[in-house]
This record gives structure tokens, C-alpha cells and sequence, in this order.
């Protein structure tokens, strides 16, 4: 097949490179990073697959008359409108585009651009991050994708990326209620991030806190409530199961968001805490914490963006 990797930061370069050992796949990059995978490959270092060079093809745009199969959607969320633009002369009539961005609101927004029968959903379960230009790392754990079509379908699109990850050795699942997964990674990332970045302090120093581990509960709780309002099932115990999975790997797991944060760049926090406050607003869900965690990053994102 050919895939198309919309763009190679940690997420979508590991995955790549992965799927680029049996398929032909091209890396969208730019900047310094794209310079030293052109020059190098993209240098992958894994605890899951070993490390080695990728060689998959970098460029910062697709060549002309390129049609991938299979779009590999990675970008963070505030880059949406930019990569479109990069994207629309790439799809063919027979194009998945597999997206596999945190939060929420990125599916209905690849939807409105290309049609929802183009697109499938997934959630990564990844530790991975981009130690410098030219490399990725994977820190090991899980290390997975849950994808599937937002109508709940094992539609035919499914079931081939679904065959596609299997053959590439990319453990996977293909789930009949993609909503929930991309919700239960919600109650995740919602908590990792947003205490995270509200306190400016590692995941293992705010569990370490009293405090912040029951205000880190309060966000999940938050999460789970405005989830369910919306008519996503969800465990019973997720708020519970998630607590004790960030207490166990509390001392590796590190936010992107964060990263972005330190880095003075932009946020995701419109599609994580953000949209856990509006869904919960637009369905009766009192969401004290998300609020101020998405208010006050909210003014973070902004200096970012108006550099």
C-alpha cells in the first residue's frame, strides 16, 4: 500500500516507520526535522521495535498526482487547517484517511472537509516523543491503536487498515464502539495533560501531592460524567482503572502537551480539557476543574499563537 504520513512527529513517525519496513510510505515533515531525516532517515529509537533508520521518503509536501491509499493523520490539532491544505490534492476516491490525533472534534472536523466515509478514528496508545530533529522515540509500554468507523460499523475501510496494522506487526484493535476508546483515552490525556501543564511539574510530582493526585481524580471524574451525558459508554470503573495505570507508569509519562507548553508552543487543550468543559456545558455537566485548567491555558495558547 502507500501511506501517506501526515506529518512525522513522534506519533506518526514511529508508526511510519514502522509500516515503511513492508509498505511504501511517504513522511511529511518540515523544518529542521525534515533537513535531517533527508540526510539521514528518521532515526527510530524503541523499546518495542529496536532501533533503526527508517528510510521512508521526507518531503514537507506531497508530489504532484501523489494518491496514497492510506492516510496516517497525525498532526496536532491547531495545525488542521494548514494540513488539509496539504492533504486535499492527495485524495483519491479509494483514500482512508486514519486519524489519529488526541481529543476531541478532529474526526467531525476531517469529516466536514472530506466526506465521514472517508475517515476512520483511532486512538494511539503511545509513549513516544521527538528528542531532537531527525529522531523519534518510543519508551516502551503499550503501544497500540484502537481504530474504527465513528458509526460503529465493521465497515470495509476498518476492516482493511485493520489487516494493513496486522501486517505490519502494529498491535491494533478493531473496535465496534471507536467513541468510547477515543473517550477512555479522553479520561487519560485530560489528566496527564491538564495537571501537567496547570501545575508546570511533571506527572510523577503531582501524583506525589495529596492534593493534586484527588484535584487529578476530579478531572477524570469530570471527563467520565461529560462523556456519558454525551451518550459515550463508558466503564464504570475507568476513573478508577486510569488512576491506577498513572500511578504505575508515573514516573515515564510525559504529556505532550506539557512539551508544547515548556516549548512555548502552541496547545491542545481546545480538544482535551477545552472539550471536556463544552460537552460538558452542552449537556448539564458541571466541570469545575477542566474549566480552569482550559481558561487558564487558554492564555498560554494565545501568546503562542500570536508569536
Amino acid at each position: 500500500m502507500k501511506i501517506m504520513v501526515m506529518a512525522a512527529g513522534a506519533v506518526g513517525g514511529y508508526f511510519g516507520s514502522i509500516m515503511a519496513k513492508n509498505h511504501d510510505v511517504l513522511l511529511i515533515a518540515r523544518g529542521e526535522h525534515l533537513h535531517r531525516i533527508q540526510e539521514n532517515g528518521l532515526q527510530v529509537r524503541s523499546i518495542t521495535s529496536g532501533d533503526f533508520s527508517s528510510q521512508a521518503l521526507a518531503v514537507d509536501k506531497p508530489p504532484d498526482h501523489y494518491i496514497p491509499d492510506v492516510i496516517l493523520y497525525c498532526v496536532k490539532a491547531y495545525h488542521n487547517e494548514e494540513a488539509c491544505e496539504v492533504i486535499t490534492p492527495t485524495i483519491g476516491s479509494q483514500t482512508t484517511i486514519l486519524s489519529l490525533q488526541n481529543g476531541i472534534g478532529c474526526g467531525d472536523f476531517l469529516s466536514s472537509h472530506f466526506g465521514k466515509e472517508k475517515v476512520l478514528l483511532g486512538a494511539a496508545y503511545i509513549e513516544a516523543s521527538r528528542s531532537e530533529p531527525g529522531v523519534v522515540q518510543e519508551h516502551g509500554g503499550a503501544c497500540r491503536i484502537a481504530l474504527g468507523d465513528q458509526s460503529g460499523n465493521l465497515t470495509a475501510r476498518a476492516v482493511r487498515i485493520g489487516n494493513l496494522l496486522k501486517d505490519c506487526n502494529i498491535d491494533h484493535h478493531l473496535s465496534e464502539d471507536i467513541m468510547s476508546d477515543i473517550w477512555q483515552k479522553l479520561v487519560f490525556i485530560s489528566a496527564l495533560s491538564g495537571m501537567s501543564c496547570i501545575t508546570r511539574s511533571r506527572l510523577e510530582e503531582v501524583l506525589d501531592n495529596e492534593a493534586l493526585s484527588k484535584m487529578t481524580m476530579a478531572v477524570m471524574r469530570e471527563a467520565r460524567a461529560a462523556g456519558t451525558a454525551s451518550g459515550v459508554a463508558l466503564p464504570s470503573d475507568i476513573v478508577e482503572t486510569t488512576m491506577a495505570e498513572l500511578q504505575k507508569h508515573k514516573c515515564e509519562l510525559v504529556s505532550s502537551m506539557y512539551l508544547d507548553l515548556m516549548a512555548g508552543r502552541p496547545l491542545e487543550v481546545d480538544v482535551i480539557n477545552g472539550a471536556v468543559s463544552a460537552i460538558g456545558n452542552r449537556f448539564g455537566v458541571s466541570t469545575p476543574v477542566n474549566d480552569f485548567i482550559s481558561a487558564c491555558l487558554s492564555l498560554a495558547d494565545k501568546r503562542a499563537r500570536n508569536k
